[in-house]
């Protein structure tokens, strides 16, 4: 009897080499190196490392800074304010998503990410030991088997969910559910976005991540989800990230030893 590993098809090989790309860009996951919180105080902040001054109020977060010491990185009229007056720049940042917003030294860039009531800045070093010494994701090996199928359901929501920070939930969109066989049993899991399953399985926080995600190919009522998809959420890799945990009761009840496996976070 042949003991061969099954060869892993081109198109996921392909797919793994994008993964891998995007995980090692300059400002990537792997840059992470700074997660700090403005308090809502109106005070004046100077975050450990990072130039210029921060100031948070009812009216939204600021950052003045002199000459060299920031690099604005956006003037987007749907994201920031911008004053200047001589050598002095002040940028509002108005509600709404994350903003790669300033750069300085060596091409580190902030982002502002507004998470539940508070907000944060993201400090993003190409730098980092753990982005120049990547050397790619340790994955199990790849198993024809870890293929799920099953039927999709409509049931556009709101679901909420958890996440790696403690005091942190949030909202996200579910177009529905996706019930999978599961060796005989059905498996009912909530999609979130428009297609993609966060979940946990009996490896979770061992052999594999706390959880992870995977993409479901939804076609009408038809569902497949590859298991060697599986993927790490950023927080698997950094300390500082804010990502959301499954919702409530998607567990497969099986070892999904296929996908990307456990790495141990860093703070660099």
């Amino acid at each position: 009897m042949s003991t061969t590993a099954p060869a892993v098809p081109a198109a996921l090989q392909e797919w793994r080499a994008r993964r891998e790309e995007a995980l090692a860009a300059p400002h990537g996951v792997l840059a992470q190196v700074g997660l700090h919180w403005i308090l809502a105080d109106g005070a004046s902040h100077r975050p450990d490392g990072v130039p210029g001054t921060w100031r948070r109020t009812a009216e939204g977060l600021t950052v003045t800074w002199e000459s060299e010491e920031l690099t604005l990185l956006t003037e987007d009229p749907a994201a920031v304010q911008v004053e200047r007056t001589g050598e002095t720049s002040t940028v509002r940042v108005l509600p709404g998503g994350d903003v790669r917003l300033v750069s300085f030294g060596d091409d580190v860039q902030v982002d502002v990410i507004p998470r539940g009531d508070r907000i944060g800045l993201r400090v993003l070093d190409p730098q980092a030991p753990r982005r120049t010494g990547f050397e790619g994701v340790p994955v199990f090996p790849y198993d024809p088997d870890a293929v799920l199928r099953g039927t999709f359901t409509p049931r556009a929501a709101e679901v909420e969910v958890g996440s790696v920070l403690p005091w942190l939930t949030s909202t996200l969109p579910s177009p529905g559910v996706v019930t999978l066989d599961v060796d005989g049993e059905a498996v009912e899991l909530v999609v979130t976005g428009r297609s993609t399953l966060i979940v946990t399985d009996q490896t979770s926080g061992a052999e594999s991540a706390d959880w992870r995600q995977v993409e479901a190919r939804i076609d009408g009522e038809s569902v497949e989800v590859d298991l060697n998809r599986a993927l790490n959420f950023p927080s698997a890799f950094s300390v500082w990230a804010t990502c959301p945990r499954p919702p409530a009761g998607n567990h497969l009840p099986l070892a999904v030893r296929a996908g990307e496996r456990r790495v141990e976070p860093t703070a660099r």
